[in-house]
């Protein structure tokens, strides 16, 4: 969103304080919202959008198309089940990693027995052999 909001006032050629100043935050706040380091309120985001003379519809729009933007393909998932493992916590922590290995230990012990059935011949019953 912030990307968004600075192309608008940068293709205005347009100061942030200005902007800033019309929009009632001060410069440092508008700055880091531009940047992506700050969240903007829906009342702050209309009172910038004023101040650019740009419709709200506009900056969604423009939000959309980004967030729809081609991205580039995913590898293929590997077969290997330890290879899916080093894919996936490849980007993890220590601390990560133990919670995840902590949640699944928990999952293991907190699992419903598995059914059991018979496997091969079943004798009959008393009643079966009538």
């Amino acid at each position: 969103m912030g990307g968004i909001l600075r192309g608008h006032r940068e293709g205005q050629g347009r100061r942030l304080s200005e902007i800033a100043g019309e929009a009632g935050c001060s410069p440092a706040y508008l700055s880091e919202v531009e940047r992506g380091l700050k969240d903007v309120s829906a009342d702050l985001l209309v009172a910038i959008t004023y101040a650019l003379s740009v419709p709200i519809a506009a900056v969604y729009t423009d939000l959309g198309r980004r967030l729809d933007a081609p991205r580039h393909e995913e590898p293929a998932w590997p077969a290997d089940p330890r290879r899916q493992l080093r894919a996936v916590t490849s980007g993890l922590d220590a601390a990560s990693l133990r919670t995840v290995a902590q949640f699944g230990a928990f999952l293991a012990m907190n699992q419903a027995e598995p059914t059991r059935r018979r496997i091969g011949f079943v004798p009959p019953t008393a009643e079966g052999s009538r």
